[in-house]
């Protein structure tokens, strides 16, 4: 979405909100037809999005708000696929208004240079402010600049939906989500669909995220926030969201639950098998499957919670299932 001049990547409305606006993933027609916490506060969340620009003006001031967290909430630059410097690479957003100053570098024919011999997908002359998964409020800018030009981002991008291990708690950094992981091994971009707590294979999700021309092939990771559901329940959502998947035609690559350690939702390992067996019953026939403890089984690479993975478990998921999806795409995707 295009507004002052910058695209908001992964941000599908902006609504004034109190001293600034607020960041949308989910149009409103759409989320009000999905589960209530999703509608009112996870698609909100501003996991996956980036503020991508061109530098007209030598200096750039972007404004931005945190609504408190209890995590630390950190903006990372990147100019293209290169990360920022030591000058200019990360800035804290506070619940007050925050502003961050970018300036234009001078080594940009060096980049770029850098950027053609690897064959890296964005151009550096696309400015990338990603944001943190809480909910950030955009408060405006100073400076004058304009959305990239066509040739500038990669030519495919992959959609990943999941659960808050998807939009990435305890990654500590945005660009260490297994998406954004996954979508550099691969050379490609990138959607965050990931909906903390909230990931309950709503019909009108997967039918809007099928809707959508903008992306390429998907991963679908489900379960581990729907084992307060009874089996029946969850079968009759996986079946149906899977389906509406498949019918589409676009490669998808499904995974189930991950390993965790102990009760989750007052829900044991046992519930947590049945539920592995049932997405493997509808995902295996109908797109490519990876059973969730193929991409993350030890358990010492779940973090003190017993649930979300630490960084080592991330980068587990992000390596063992780009090395999964690889083979199987297309070469006109590659």
């Amino acid at each position: 979405m295009i507004f002052q001049s910058i695209d908001f990547h992964n941000v599908a409305e902006i609504v004034p909100y109190e001293d600034g606006f607020r960041l949308w993933r989910v149009p409103q027609s759409v989320r009000a037809l999905a589960n209530p916490r999703l509608n009112e506060t996870t698609a909100a969340y501003s996991t996956g999005i980036e503020l991508r620009f061109r530098m007209v003006s030598d200096r750039v001031t972007i404004r931005l708000r945190s609504v408190p967290i209890a995590e630390g909430q950190m903006a990372y630059l990147y100019f293209g696929s290169l990360q920022g410097g030591w000058q200019q690479s990360s800035w804290i957003i506070r619940d007050e208004p925050t502003a961050i100053t970018i300036a234009k570098p001078g080594n940009l024919a060096q980049m770029q240079q850098i950027s053609a011999q690897a064959r890296l997908p964005f151009s550096p002359e696309v400015v990338r402010l990603v944001l943190p998964y809480g909910n950030i409020l955009f408060l405006g800018l100073e400076g004058e600049v304009a959305p990239p030009e066509d040739g500038m981002l990669p030519k495919t991008t992959l959609m990943c939906y999941g659960s808050s291990i998807t939009h990435g708690s305890l990654a500590l950094a945005s660009p260490y989500t297994y998406p954004f992981r996954i979508a550099q091994k691969l050379g490609t971009d990138y959607l965050n669909c990931g909906f903390a707590g909230t990931a309950h294979c709503d019909r009108a999700i997967a039918e809007w995220l099928v809707s959508r021309r903008d992306w390429h092939f998907a991963t679908l990771e489900m379960g581990i926030n729907m084992l307060g559901m009874t089996e029946a329940e969850f079968e009759e959502r996986v079946d149906t969201f899977t389906g509406i998947f498949a019918d589409d035609g676009r490669p998808v690559f499904a995974t189930s639950i991950f390993r965790f350690n102990g009760d989750h939702a007052g829900e044991g390992p046992s519930k947590a098998d049945v539920f592995r067996g049932i997405v493997r019953k509808y995902a295996s026939r109908r797109m490519h499957f990876i059973d969730g403890l193929e991409l993350l089984e030890r358990p010492e690479f779940i973090s003190q919670d017993m649930v979300h993975p630490s960084l080592e478990g991330i980068a587990q998921i992000a390596d063992r299932w780009t090395d999964f999806i690889r083979p199987r795409l297309p070469e006109s995707l590659l």
